[in-house]
C-alpha cells in the first residue's frame, strides 16, 4: 500500500478526515509513480492513477458514513440502512443536494422524527461537506493525470516518428501519443476504461517520420 492511499485510509474519524490534505494526497501519489519510458511503463502508471481515482470514491462513500453517524448521533429517524445507502450513492447528489435533502426530510416524516426540515438539514451539511472533499481529491489526483500526460506526448511522437523501429511498433507510439492528447485535454476519461481498451480506440496511424537531419559539411567530406 502506498502513502498516498495511506492517507485516506487514515480518515477514520471526523478529526482524521479534517486533517486529510488533498494536496499532500497528490503530492504521495505522484511521488510513488515510476518513470513512463515504454508502452508498457504507461500502461502501468496509467493503471495506478485510475486505480488512484477508484479509491477516491471507496474513501468518500466511508467518510459520508462517519459524518452521518456524528450529525445524527441523537437521532434514530434515519435508520443505519438508509444512512449506508445515501454514503454509498453520496456522488449522484453531486449537484442534486436538494433532492437529497427531500429524501432525507420523506424518510424522517416516514419515521416520526419532530423536525425533518432540520434532520434534512443535518443530512445535506454532511454531503456537503464530504462533496467538497471529493471535489478536492479529485482535481489533485486529474490534474497530475493531465500533467504527466502532457509531459509524455513529445516521448511519444517522437518513437512514433522513429524510422529505426518497426511500423507496428510505431502505430503503437501513435496510438499512445493521441490517448496522451486526450488525457492533457480531459483527464477524467482514466476512469472510462483501461488504457488498453482507450488506446484499441484509435484507428491504426502511421506517423510521418521525422526528416533526415541536413548533411553537414563535413559529411560531405566523408562521403567524397
Amino acid at each position: 500500500m502506498g502513502r498516498a492511499q495511506h492517507l485516506l485510509d487514515q480518515a477514520q474519524s471526523l478529526a482524521a478526515i479534517d486533517a486529510l490534505d488533498p494536496a499532500a494526497h497528490a503530492r504521495e501519489l505522484a511521488a510513488e509513480l515510476p518513470p513512463a519510458g515504454t508502452l508498457a511503463d504507461l500502461e502501468a502508471r496509467d493503471a495506478q492513477l485510475a486505480t488512484a481515482v477508484a479509491s477516491i470514491e471507496a474513501a468518500i462513500t466511508r467518510v459520508m458514513r462517519i459524518r452521518l453517524d456524528h450529525a445524527l448521533a441523537a437521532d434514530t429517524s434515519i435508520a443505519a440502512p438508509t444512512r449506508r445507502v445515501f454514503a454509498q450513492t453520496i456522488a449522484s447528489y453531486t449537484g442534486k443536494l436538494d433532492l437529497l435533502d427531500q429524501r432525507a426530510r420523506d424518510v424522517a416524516a416516514n419515521a416520526g422524527a419532530r423536525d425533518p426540515a432540520a434532520v434534512a438539514v443535518l443530512v445535506t451539511d454532511a454531503a456537503a461537506a464530504t462533496l467538497e472533499l471529493r471535489d478536492a481529491l479529485h482535481a489533485g489526483v486529474l490534474a497530475l493525470v493531465s500533467d504527466l500526460a502532457r509531459a509524455s506526448i513529445p516521448d511519444a511522437d517522437r518513437c512514433a516518428r522513429d524510422r529505426t523501429r518497426a511500423d507496428a511498433e510505431r502505430k503503437r507510439w501513435s496510438a499512445a501519443r493521441r490517448e496522451l492528447e486526450a488525457l492533457a485535454a480531459d483527464p477524467t476519461r482514466i476512469a472510462s476504461a483501461a488504457w488498453t481498451a482507450r488506446v484499441a480506440a484509435f484507428p491504426e496511424q502511421l506517423d510521418e517520420p521525422a526528416p533526415e537531419p541536413e548533411p553537414s559539411l563535413a559529411d560531405l567530406i566523408e562521403l567524397d
